[in-house]
């Protein structure tokens, strides 16, 4: 089967490729970067090339159509916020390429911030935090058991801790630009991850992120177990038929779990379940159950956290947990070229310095879908 895996730029999209590959099949990259960590994975087809979907849309659609063509792509599975763009080239792509996408408005409905827990509420035993939507900076009410952010937003970005009715503009904030105020919780952070084929959960896996860029995005993790998190997977699937890949993130405070956002897309869970996945010859997902083993994605958490684990007296911690744990980037049948994590890393920071932006920012905001 030939397989196109686009967000190339992902560890996640790393994973797919070695399970396709790992399944006898066939596999391209491809994404809008340059050296995207993918492009140096060996055992693919090859890197393919294309624009930026956020700044030429049209583009990207006619490159990747010439893509499926020319390669004869049977499977297209995307990982990271291209999905946006790639449901709006799928609702009117005419071709034999299945998508490993959901429905297009069940898609941006779990994007949203506000829109997305009215599709939670109910399930299992997880609860939603209370939750408005603001319009304007007059409806910010001066609460300090609450937060704000964006309806679209990721990586933790742009949260305010402290709300107040003068924290935000009408620049900022508007009817185009939404923010929701949501109840406060603190506890422990609880991310999960799982697959479904419409509707039916293929793979699930709940873990505890630690090592978090922007206090959001983990790049160390550690499996959970607790059996609300697997009902509410199950439960979501039943209720919504979704299709593809989601993720979602809780707290759980005071024995309580609370579901705050969901990312309708791959993010690192993946990991802890690709040793145990396959894709059949007709492209069918599986999954064998087995104890999931903590790990990290490589010598970033070192560059990223060393001097954050130095100032804290907390050095021998962090590379204590380095060492313990196995870098899920690894592989020795078909592995990263040495240095492509370097080449990754310095056209990230080429970004950040020519867009004036971080690097959390630099690494997506190309691909990313605010509405």
């Amino acid at each position: 089967m030939n397989i196109l895996i686009t967000g190339a730029r992902a560890p996640v999209a790393i994973e797919w490729a070695r399970i396709a590959l790992r399944s006898g099949h066939r596999v391209w990259l491809a994404d809008s970067l340059r050296w995207p960590l993918g492009r140096f994975l060996q055992g693919i087809e090859g890197y393919l090339r294309l624009p930026s979907p956020r700044q030429d849309l049209a583009g990207y659609q006619q490159q990747l159509q010439g893509y499926l063509d020319q390669h004869a792509i049977e499977l297209l599975i995307p990982t990271c916020e291209e999905i946006f763009y790639l449901s709006q080239a799928f609702a009117t792509y005419i071709g034999p390429t299945e998508w490993l996408i959901p429905e297009r408005r069940l898609l941006f409905e779990l994007h949203h911030k506000y829109q997305s827990l009215s599709l939670l509420t109910g399930l299992g035993e997880v609860r939603t935090p209370a939750t408005r939507m603001l319009t304007s900076c007059s409806q910010i009410t001066d609460d300090p058991q609450t937060i704000l952010k964006p309806v679209y937003s990721r990586f933790g970005r742009r949260v305010i801790r402290t709300p107040n009715p003068g924290v935000l503009n009408d620049r900022q904030l508007n009817e185009h630009i939404p923010w929701v105020q949501q109840q406060k919780l603190e506890g422990v952070a609880l991310c999960n991850y799982a697959v479904f084929e419409h509707g039916r959960l293929i793979a699930h896996q709940a873990y505890q992120p630690k090592y978090c860029f922007n206090q959001a995005a983990g790049s160390y993790f550690v499996p959970h177990q607790d059996r609300r998190l697997d009902d509410f997977a199950r439960q979501f699937g039943e209720k919504t038929g979704f299709h593809g890949q989601v993720a979602f993130d809780f707290i759980e405070q005071d024995g309580v779990i609370f579901v705050i956002e969901c990312n309708p897309r791959a993010t690192s869970g993946l990991h802890l379940l690709g040793a145990q996945m396959s894709i059949a010859a007709d492209g069918q997902l599986q999954y064998q159950p087995a104890p999931p083993k903590a790990g990290h994605v490589g010598v970033i958490i070192l560059l990223f956290f060393a001097w954050q684990a130095w100032r804290d007296k907390q050095l021998v911690t962090l590379w204590r947990d380095f060492r313990q744990v196995p870098n899920l980037l690894n592989d020795h049948r078909w592995p990263i070229s040495a240095g492509a994590q370097w080449c990754a890393l310095l056209e990230m920071g080429y970004r950040s310095l020519r867009y004036r932006r971080p690097l959390t920012d630099a690494s997506t905001f190309d691909i990313e879908w605010d509405g």
